[in-house]
């Protein structure tokens, strides 16, 4: 297994977000990546820092004129000021920061590292992106997603062959579903909490299930606030059941932490024990996989997490 970071993401770390129109203190924290960070280098984990990749794998699945208002107004800002945008935004929980743009480009380059290592051949590699992605759409910021570090990893990885995407946050993945609606060459299957007590509400029902040529090649399957970690793994046996069908050549996977019973921000009952099962059975798809980290904002818990997710990785 190869593991990819990058230090850019720390440049990103807005004082506040706003929920219902009240500001809130920011969930997405640096200390999230950096602990998880310390406790690889702790378990003996190399952390590699990634290749830059330029713009062009972001202008594959986002507005150029996104792309330049994220830059230029991210630029524009002085070191501690925070702009909440009125233009390309889905929500108030994706603040613009002077490093904004800076640790979003980090992270796919993060993202697109990872993706190139196993189209190198490598089984498995884990790519730590800070700020995460699955959130941001074609062009718009949104749930902490500047640039949707899976969709642009995917796309690079479909130009090589199949893909299926396997999204275990505990959000739906609005802004990934979106850029693959109307495609029959990457699948999209989701497990998340029901969109209709949960972030982002208006998508990730069942009933979605793609467009035109893309229908049938999106899957979501919406759990109960309080899912067990047993009813989880049910699930996501259909959920593999329905990879196992496409037959991809490669498997990338949106991993949040934000299913544990005691994330601040989210409502599943998963135990850390679970997180081992989970990866076993992703494990047992026999394919080259992509993990990609998305959220999780129980800072203290993350680093227990995440190795217990990717032990039974390690020996791939």
């Amino acid at each position: 297994m190869r593991v990819f970071y990058s230090p850019l993401h720390t440049q990103h770390n807005p004082a506040q977000e706003v929920y219902d129109g009240v500001p809130a203190p920011y969930a997405e924290v640096p200390g999230r990546v950096e602990a998880v960070a310390d406790r690889l280098r702790t378990d003996n984990i190399e952390l590699e820092t990634p290749s830059q990749f330029g713009l062009e794998p972001i202008q594959t699945v986002h507005q150029q004129q996104y792309i330049d208002f994220v830059r230029t107004r991210s630029e524009q800002l002085a070191a501690d000021d925070i702009l909440f945008p009125s233009y390309f935004m889905n929500d108030t929980y994706a603040p613009l920061t002077r490093g904004t743009y800076s640790a979003a480009l980090g992270a796919v380059d993060t993202a697109l590292s990872g993706a190139q290592a196993i189209v190198g051949g490598k089984r498995v590699a884990y790519s730590l992106c800070r700020p995460p992605g699955h959130h941001a759409g074609y062009n718009r910021m949104g749930g902490y997603c500047y640039f949707n570090n899976a969709a642009i990893a995917a796309e690079y990885l479909a130009a090589r062959g199949r893909v299926a995407i396997l999204d275990i946050d505990y959000h739906h993945g609005n802004g990934t579903q979106e850029m693959f609606y109307d495609r029959d060459d990457v699948l999209y299957v989701s497990l998340h909490a029901d969109p209709g007590v949960a972030y982002p509400y208006a998508s990730g029902f069942a009933a979605e299930v793609g467009r035109g040529k893309g229908q049938g090649f999106t899957r979501n399957f919406p759990l109960p606030k309080a899912t067990t970690g047993d009813e989880y793994i049910e699930t996501l046996q259909a959920a593999l059941g329905v990879i196992a069908k496409f037959q991809p050549d490669f498997l990338l996977v949106s991993v949040g932490f934000d299913t544990h019973q005691a994330d601040p921000i989210a409502g599943l009952a998963l135990r850390q024990e679970d997180y081992h099962d989970i990866a076993e059975h992703i494990v047992a798809a026999e394919l080259p996989t992509l993990l990609i980290q998305e959220g999780g904002y129980n800072v203290e818990l993350l680093p227990e997490l995440a190795s217990t997710f990717l032990q039974p990785f390690r020996k791939l």
